[in-house]
């Protein structure tokens, strides 16, 4: 069955100190069902010339003839705001990439602050989505954090990374309740839980994801056990191409 990953990376992370190259990503998927994924940095350090090498870098891996990805940028939110839009701007209008990410605990940002509200409405003037991290990271990375956002741009499609974790499960289902731009994606989330936001958010809300290209077999496991014949192709990879416009 098709399969889109829509949370990968590549890079060298200064914050949480992992590494995953080209290879790694190739090699991870190649014995697995997925034929497409979104690849975003890992956290580099916080220097514009820093940020735009990956987001280059990531550029590149998209030219893959193997394999499908597409980029997603990841931006420190606390440049000046020249400079966020300025690569927000380059990397989706001439890099081709699919959408943006924040990561309150490795970017140190606040998503109600003005700095996390800017970058949501960089998102919002390019009409791409924007990934936010939530789970580990604690009080920015809270699924609530995400309502002022998703009520100031409700046409801004915005996906809950990880739909808190098994922590802040709750708080993701809430904030998809009372906003219906609001989407989940389960990595890192125990299957209890991510039964609970199937059951309550439906498949259409929903989309498969990994966060590391070693943690493929143990999703699929997962949504194996959870999802109705029928609703696996929802998941595994038609949310992703309707929010992401693949």
């Amino acid at each position: 069955m098709k399969i889109i990953d829509v949370h990968a990376h590549l890079g060298d992370d200064c914050v949480f100190d992992h590494h995953i190259t080209e290879r790694d990503l190739l090699k991870g998927y190649e014995d697995t069902q997925v034929e497409g994924a979104i690849v975003q940095p890992s956290l580099p350090r916080f220097s514009l010339k820093a940020n735009q090498e990956i987001h280059d870098r990531i550029a590149e891996l998209c030219k893959c003839k193997t394999m499908k990805f597409w980029g997603m940028a990841s931006i420190y939110p606390h440049f000046t705001r020249e400079e966020y839009r300025k690569e927000a701007y380059r990397c989706i209008k001439e890099l081709g990439f699919v959408g943006m990410k924040i990561t309150p605990i490795g970017h140190a940002v606040n998503p109600e602050s003005e700095d996390g509200m800017f970058a949501f409405s960089v998102a919002d003037e390019l009409k791409v989505p924007m990934m936010v991290h939530t789970g580990t990271g604690a009080p920015f990375s809270e699924p609530l954090k995400i309502i002022k956002a998703a009520r100031t741009y409700p046409n801004l499609k915005i996906i809950i990374a990880h739909s808190g974790m098994e922590w802040l499960s709750r708080q993701a289902v809430y904030v998809a309740k009372e906003c219906p731009n609001v989407y989940l994606e389960t990595s890192w989330t125990g299957i209890y839980h991510t039964r609970e936001i199937y059951r309550e958010i439906g498949p259409e809300r929903m989309m498969f994801a990994s966060d590391h290209v070693n943690n493929v077999p143990v999703e699929l496991a997962k949504y194996r056990k959870i999802l109705k014949e029928g609703d696996r192709e929802q998941v595994l990879w038609k949310t992703a191409k309707e929010v992401f416009a693949l």
